[in-house]
């Protein structure tokens, strides 16, 4: 049962492979790991066929307008790990009605559209890829953002069906602790391949720091804050600029 006497048992296990392993254990292939291709996920992914998964579930949600190295990248962890990433798409009916109201780049005019646009096409995929899920396992740091400076290891929230119906989802951020250096030091040592785009330079010194759709993401400087190449049209008026996964869900109507 997921409640807080199953987060006070598991969070004395403080190996993050150790705790992936339990998980699955318990929960098998009701436990999904959530990628978008940053080096925290596909960190997880290696912790988690190292602690003795051999084919852990591995789900990304497809925008339909990933960087095509990104999936060429989902491809290359598909190989190296011998897993089947699953994808899960904006619904039909949800994204032609977006569209037609507000057309394709609806995300540059204000930040409620660009909110809107990410309710569309990342949140509702992935509250999809939840119905069939007990633990939702993802890649968020306390280092990435101010506004993530507290993320717990283990939270319980609650999961809204497709049914209507409302379960509790275990959310875990087993590398919560991690710093982008440790997570950059596990992956070279094990020689487990990153993101190309992660691993290129730019001239100026720029560099991608995070990544998302094609349209809404840029290299920042390395002066500029982490989450800067994110919707950097916006920058002046938010600093916390999330997507929506990982925010109270709240259906958009715009």
């Amino acid at each position: 049962m997921i409640n807080s006497s199953l987060i006070a048992e598991l969070d004395k296990i403080s190996e993050p492979g150790a705790l992936l392993a339990e998980l699955h254990k318990r929960f098998g292939d009701r436990m999904g790991i959530a990628t978008s291709g940053q080096p925290t996920d596909t960190a997880i992914v290696a912790l988690s066929v190292k602690a003795g998964i051999s084919k852990p579930r591995v789900y990304t949600t497809d925008t339909y307008r990933l960087f095509p190295e990104t999936y060429a990248y989902f491809e290359t962890l598909e190989k190296f790990f011998n897993i089947k990433i699953e994808r899960f798409m904006p619904p039909e009916k949800e994204l032609t009605r977006m569209v037609e109201q507000h057309g394709k780049f609806l995300f540059f005019d204000t930040k409620e559209k660009q909110e809107y646009c990410c309710y569309v096409r990342k949140v509702l995929p992935n509250q999809k890829a939840m119905d069939g899920l007990d633990v939702w396992v993802t890649g968020l740091r306390r280092d990435q953002s101010v506004s993530r400076a507290q993320l717990p290891r283990l939270e319980i929230i609650e999961h809204k069906t497709a049914d209507g119906q409302t379960r509790p989802i275990l959310k875990v951020n087993p590398l919560a602790a991690w710093m982008e250096k440790q997570v950059a030091d596990y992956l070279k040592t094990n020689q487990i391949p990153n993101h190309p785009l992660f691993e290129k330079k730019l001239p100026g010194g720029f560099y991608y720091e995070s990544l998302g759709c094609i349209l809404c993401t840029t290299p920042i400087s390395p002066t500029e804050p982490r989450r800067a190449g994110r919707w950097r049209w916006f920058n002046s008026q938010d600093d916390k600029k999330e997507c929506g996964l990982h925010l109270p869900d709240v259906p958009h109507n715009t």
